[in-house]
């Protein structure tokens, strides 16, 4: 049965696959047989004003470095348009193209229409979703009139970044050019277009295109669908690019007074996007893969090493009580920084859960957690980072056995009276999340809220959680990244939320504790997913709606951070 059912998956896949490489054979044929006709266009616009434009709004966006020292990759460069009018400005560029019959274009044109020829200019066959470059090789990533159809334009997005130098800059121009197959306006107004066209006794330039075939390739491309620059801005943030621009006015510099007319109704734009100098974009062997969408996986900043022999010291029975862990040259204290922040915050937990418990988000809550859980079934579960003991209390009452771990006193302490006026059969202990102190394969499931962001370690205490998780076992995990929040920020909160309780000594003492650890530099879920992997080959599922389905109102348990759900089966 097992065989079969996994043939059948090999089956699919290899389908699939085989549709992909399909798609992607058509495109590259059509655009072989669009070559020379695109050639001329731009051989016009060589001739035209749209040259110095072009090269004054490039040279404008990139980074403040000598061209001589710049380098420069054009993605999808058709007859070279870009790499022709940059090599005759000074700048050396390297271009790549899947269609091999652009590529003799663009070979002939820099001979053709260009002093240096190739001299300047590395030409390149290469599929702009999978580059085979470097890692931060380029200064300058580039692009016109590509991304809308691509298979994969997330995983492009996420190549593009990968190979650019920190510092180093993105400018991607494209317009939502099919947008009129999904959009009934945009489509009267693309009709519009063809009509004032012809009015005007004006080339129309969908007439050197074979429209029937191209239209059925946009059908099959995502970004046809999609509104656009807000997407690739989208997709650019979930990547951890901080520095994000749009100009969707951009054609108005560029375009002639003929494409104007011709492309009213498909406006381009620009995307630029900037790379920070402080954080590397590195496309490791794992990254996060919900549908079609891709981040990558990458960190810089502080790294804690992991966990060794006399790092904890266990004094009186079950508590866990610090000393002073040492890392040559400097005493590390952030657990017992996060100990007293939580201490402090322990009683208003309490109350907070208490509500929580009696508001029907607790039914979401349980409703989220059982479509990941075995069914039908008594589970033997441990909830990490217990804190009031509200997953325990809640999956107690379900009838399964439950054992709650904190390493804050007071918030046991609180777990254990809120349990009993429930009248929920839990068990709770001190404990360290990063150590607990259970056997191998103890559980069937481990569970944590709003903790991972918290661990000096997460690494370690992720490879604990799945020791002690019994083959087949489940790891659900919710989180955000609450490591780039400003929990300061409390715009569009209700008056009754916990942030205006907490006062602005203790606001800034978590943002200190935050500034300390590592995954709060980290690209999550992505960086989850890559730890994880490296502790299970068993299936993981990302959620990244999650808090659109749990918060449904502004109320005092509204969470303004975007949560994730992270579901691993160890195997």
């Amino acid at each position: 049965m097992e065989n079969g059912r996994a043939g059948k998956v090999k089956k699919k896949k290899k389908e699939a696959e085989d549709m992909e490489q399909e798609l992607l054979q058509e495109i590259v044929s059509y655009w072989g047989t669009r070559a020379e006709g695109y050639s001329e266009v731009n051989e016009k616009e060589l001739a035209g004003s749209q040259r110095e434009a072009w090269l004054h709004v490039l040279e404008e966006q990139f980074p403040e470095k000598k061209k001589e020292e710049m380098k420069i990759l054009d993605i999808g460069t058709g007859p070279g348009f870009f790499p022709m009018i940059l090599s005759e400005a000074g700048y050396t560029v390297t271009a790549v193209d899947y269609t091999e019959e652009m590529l003799e274009k663009a070979k002939e044109n820099l001979g053709k229409y260009t002093k240096y020829g190739l001299e300047r200019v590395t030409l390149q066959r290469m599929d702009a979703q999978n580059l085979e470059f470097a890692d931060e090789t380029f200064d300058v990533v580039i692009s016109r009139n590509l991304t809308w159809n691509l298979e994969k334009p997330e995983q492009a997005y996420q190549e593009w970044m990968r190979v650019l130098k920190p510092g180093g800059v993105l400018l991607n121009f494209d317009a939502n050019w099919y947008g009129y197959l999904y959009d009934e306006e945009k489509k009267e107004a693309y009709e519009a277009d063809r009509k004032k066209v012809e009015e005007q006794q004006l080339d129309d330039h969908y007439l050197c295109t074979d429209i029937d075939r191209m239209e059925n390739i946009a059908r099959q491309v995502p970004l046809s669908a999609m509104e656009r620059p807000a997407w690739d801005t989208k997709v650019l943030e979930s990547l951890g690019v901080c520095s994000i621009q749009t100009d969707s006015e951009i054609w108005k510099r560029v375009w002639s007074e003929e494409e104007g007319l011709n492309y009213a109704s498909t406006p381009m734009f620009l995307v630029r996007a900037e790379k920070s100098a402080e954080q590397s974009f590195q496309l490791g062997d794992v990254t996060v893969r919900r549908g079609e969408k891709y981040q990558a996986a990458s960190e810089d900043g502080l790294w804690y090493p992991a966990a060794k022999p006399g790092d904890m010291v266990t004094e009186g029975g079950p508590v866990v009580a610090y000393g002073r862990i040492v890392r040559e040259p400097e005493y590390d204290d952030r657990k017992e920084q996060i100990v007293h922040y939580w201490e402090k915050r322990s009683e208003s937990f309490l109350e907070q859960r208490r509500s929580e418990l009696a508001n029907p988000i607790a039914k979401r809550w349980m409703k989220e957690i059982e479509k990941q859980i075995p069914a039908g079934r008594r589970l033997k579960i441990l909830d990490v980072g217990c804190g009031a003991g509200f997953f325990s209390i809640l999956l107690a009452k379900e009838g399964h056995e439950v054992f709650g771990i904190d390493l804050t006193p007071e918030m046991i302490e609180n777990a254990i009276q809120l349990a009993e006026e429930e009248n929920a059969d839990c068990c709770f202990q001190v404990m360290d999340a990063e150590n607990p102190m259970f056997a191998d394969e103890t559980f069937d499931v481990v569970i944590s809220r709003n903790l991972t962001w918290t661990l000096p370690n997460a690494e370690h205490a992720y490879g604990e959680w799945m020791r002690v998780l019994k083959t087949g076992g489940v790891l659900l995990n919710f989180d955000a990244n609450y490591g780039k929040e400003d929990v300061a920020d409390t715009k569009g909160l209700p008056e009754a939320h916990a942030h205006f309780k907490v006062g602005n000594e203790m606001l800034e003492e978590c943002e200190r504790i935050k500034s300390q650890l590592p995954i709060s530099r980290k690209n999550r879920p992505a960086y989850d997913v890559a730890v994880l992997c490296e502790n299970t080959a068993g299936e993981i599922r990302i959620d990244t709606s999650l808090g659109k389905r749990i918060y449904l109102e502004k109320d005092e348990f509204y969470n303004p951070a975007p949560m994730f759900s992270i579901c691993a089966v160890k195997q």
